[in-house]
């Protein structure tokens, strides 16, 4: 028998590189706010290069909020303009204590995603709170 593909992405021009990014976000109440960008930037957030377009896996933990669900976006703006790729949203499960979590994997090319605390739940809370995970393939220069 010959030699086995099962991982045909190892060894060669053209490789894979993945990368697990992780976070958590507090967002204002009828907020967005930029989770995660391709784009390289400065010490002081300034960009300094251009976006690398990545294929993957967004996943979204929706802890507790103001929100009935969480809005997910995610977009490409590789060439100058944002372009919406996927949008996704997260409910919130209020009867449930442990939160509730949504994925999404997206096969087109993003280089940014977001989150919006949309301001349509219950008052006291003033915003929401989760975590965020981005299992990121690119291909290696």
């Amino acid at each position: 028998m010959g030699s086995c593909c099962c991982c045909p992405d190892r060894g060669g021009a053209g490789d894979f590189i993945n990368d697990e990014l992780c976070g958590n976000f507090t967002i204002a109440c009828g907020d967005a706010e930029n989770v995660w960008s391709s784009t390289p930037t400065d010490a002081l957030g300034a960009p300094i290069g251009p976006s690398q377009p990545v294929i993957g896996t967004v996943s979204v933990f929706f802890d507790r909020g103001c929100a009935t669900d969480l809005l997910v976006n995610v977009y490409d703006d590789s060439s100058g303009a944002p372009v919406l790729v996927s949008s996704f949203t997260v409910p919130d499960s209020p009867t449930s204590s442990t939160g509730n979590t949504r994925a999404q994997t997206i096969t087109t090319q993003f280089t940014r995603v977001e989150i919006v605390c949309t301001d349509d739940g219950d008052p006291p809370l003033a915003n929401c709170t989760g975590k965020f995970c981005i299992n990121a393939h690119y291909v290696a220069s």
